[in-house]
């Protein structure tokens, strides 16, 4: 992730179209986007408009490393799997 722009969100922001309208956003400018501890999202966006969206989970703080690490291809479900993570603290499996 070396060379991107970091946005920060805050906890829930996710939740809510506003959060998810700025996460989709910051991933189209080529941002990646953190949620403290919890989850940090980057896409690849190619030409033809597809996009691969990498979300890591659940930073363990003892290791300095991500718990899981899960890929979709749709911000849609990329922003609903984080609103349910968020909200009910299962690791989203990925498409």
């Amino acid at each position: 992730m070396a060379g991107r722009t970091m946005t920060a969100m805050a906890p829930g922001q996710i939740l809510d179209n506003d959060g998810a309208d700025i996460f989709r956003g910051e991933l189209l400018s080529a941002h990646s986007v953190r949620c403290d501890n919890l989850w940090l999202a980057q896409a690849t966006v190619y030409s033809d408009g597809a996009a691969e969206i990498e979300i890591l989970c659940s930073l363990n703080q003892a290791n300095g490393r991500w718990d899981a690490e899960v890929y979709y291809y749709s911000f849609e479900r990329a922003v609903g799997a984080l609103r349910e993570y968020e909200e009910t603290g299962n690791i989203p499996e990925g498409e």
